[in-house]
């Protein structure tokens, strides 16, 4: 049996949870740009958060939405790139907004039935199945710049 639409999202918003409490309480020395630091980092989150978004309101409406092209790291870096002088706290709020958004429009459809395409030239996903995997990836980005932040002097 697969789980509810609630119960699949819970893992998620928790993940998106921790991680924006953990953005807030950086210092603001450990925020500062740098090869792919915690801003970048959240800029990257908003970024496919907000696209995750955009392509379930899509599938669910019957349109369509432009995919981005490129390779991930290029699509990284322009999302960086882009959120450079937006402050952190705006970025922690699009990305919760983005969050509870996807958690509404979960609840839509079936989650295994809406198709969410990331890129173009990726298969798309199932949203059953990509809801847990961004859950993943997010507390493992959490897990390596808190490891990265006790490194620093």
């Amino acid at each position: 049996m697969n789980p509810s639409p609630d119960s699949l999202f819970v893992s998620l918003d928790q993940a998106v949870e921790n991680f924006c409490q953990f953005m807030q309480t950086l210092p603001p020395d450990a925020a500062a740009q740098r090869a792919w630091g915690p801003k970048e980092v959240l800029a990257h989150l908003v970024f496919y958060h907000e696209l995750y978004v955009a392509q379930v309101q899509a599938f669910l409406a019957g349109t369509r939405v432009e995919l981005p092209k490129g390779r991930y790291s290029d699509l990284n870096a322009e999302a960086a790139e882009r959120c450079r002088d937006v402050p952190m706290d705006e970025l922690v709020g699009r990305l919760r907004i983005a969050n509870r958004r996807l958690g509404e429009l979960c609840t839509t459809g079936d989650p295994d039935q809406i198709v969410v395409p990331i890129k173009s030239g990726v298969r798309p996903y199932r949203l059953a199945k990509l809801i847990p995997e961004v859950a993943s990836h997010i507390r493992n980005h959490q897990r390596q710049l808190q490891k990265e932040l006790r490194r620093v002097p």
